[in-house]
């Protein structure tokens, strides 16, 4: 079982919507936890199953309070409620200033996130939404369990140079105490010419040989609105999830792979 955290070096690149698509082809049964310390958008754009809105009081929100004696992985099931198409979600904090007053909470949702998907685990895998992340966010406990960090990028000039940057100021913060440190990737949301993500990949991946191209994504508003309250016509057909499946099969791959150790 695996924890895959999802992630932006700036603006808006396609993260949520990389972390929404992957939960939901997840060949395992899977968790999306919604972790972005700016406040969560996953609860805002995917509604619940029953059609209306996913229910914001439940979520990490409650868990702020139990979080200073530690959490349980059953704990965070508790606050997992199904979206659209079934997926488990466990909404987000609704602001930066509940993630910036909780710092008990990250290192015990990341200690319950581990469990959940370790050996003796519910046989859960989760799928983690953390937004723009620096060398400096309060939430990297939650990258630093993970077994796959992605990061989201477009393919321009901007895209490129701030996830080069990103990359090389997490170098040694995802280190863990064992040495070790998740897998990292790059995932490039394209435009109509291909061969610029692939350009973008390997300026992106310049900045340490520790990196890895996972794959690709197209640039799909129509397909997106599949994690919305818009009908989609026959949303396997669509761009995003044709090319979300191979996708996601190689993300849960390497999560399925040994940890890097760090040099």
């Amino acid at each position: 079982m695996a924890l895959v955290s999802v992630l932006s070096a700036k603006g808006s690149p396609g993260a949520t919507t990389t972390a929404m698509l992957t939960a939901a082809l997840w060949p395992r049964p899977v968790l999306l936890l919604d972790a972005d310390p700016a406040g969560g958008d996953v609860g805002v754009r995917w509604p619940a199953a029953s059609g209306g809105p996913l229910d914001g009081d439940r979520g990490l929100l409650p868990l702020l309070t139990q979080a200073r004696r530690g959490l349980s992985p059953q704990q965070l099931l508790e606050q997992a409620q199904p979206a659209a198409g079934g997926t488990p979600v466990v909404c987000g904090l609704a602001s930066p200033e509940q993630a910036a007053a909780a710092a008990a909470l990250w290192p015990a949702v990341a200690v319950a996130a581990d469990e959940l998907t370790g050996p003796g685990g519910e046989g859960v895998d989760v799928v983690v939404d953390a937004g723009r992340v620096t060398a400096r966010s309060v939430h990297l406990p939650l990258l630093r369990a993970s077994a796959v960090v992605v990061l989201v990028l477009r393919a321009d000039v901007s895209g490129v140079l701030h996830a080069r940057e990103r990359l090389r100021s997490l170098a040694d913060v995802l280190r863990r105490a064992d040495g070790l440190r998740p897998r990292v990737g790059v995932v490039v949301v394209d435009g109509p010419r291909a061969a610029d993500a692939g350009q973008a990949a390997a300026a992106v991946l310049d900045a340490g040989d520790w990196a890895e191209d996972l794959g690709r994504l197209p640039l799909d508003p129509a397909g997106a609105r599949v994690f919305s309250a818009s009908p989609v016509s026959r949303p396997e057909r669509t761009a995003l999830v044709r090319a979300g499946r191979p996708l996601v099969a190689t993300l849960a791959a390497a999560a399925s792979g040994e940890l890097r150790r760090v040099a």
